[in-house]
């Protein structure tokens, strides 16, 4: 039985927007507003600045990816 792979572009995007996902349930479990860093999860928006580009660049890989090997067939 072969084990589905998670494809390059939806792993960057989750990758890119995980912070974002972080803030909201944690405010949503904890109360408060997602963006207030003291209360709510706010500091969690901060790993955007090292995760956005890492999800773009996973994205870009997997769509280079994609091509080469619909162009190889």
């Amino acid at each position: 039985m072969r084990a589905k792979k998670l494809p390059l572009i939806r792993a960057g995007l989750l990758v890119a927007v995980s912070p974002i996902i972080a803030a909201f349930l944690y405010s949503l479990i904890n109360g408060g507003s997602m963006f207030d860093e003291g209360s709510g999860g706010g500091a969690y928006l901060w790993f955007l600045m090292a995760s956005l580009p890492i999800g773009l660049l996973l994205v870009l890989i997997g769509i280079i990816v994609m091509v080469v090997r619909r162009l190889k067939n």
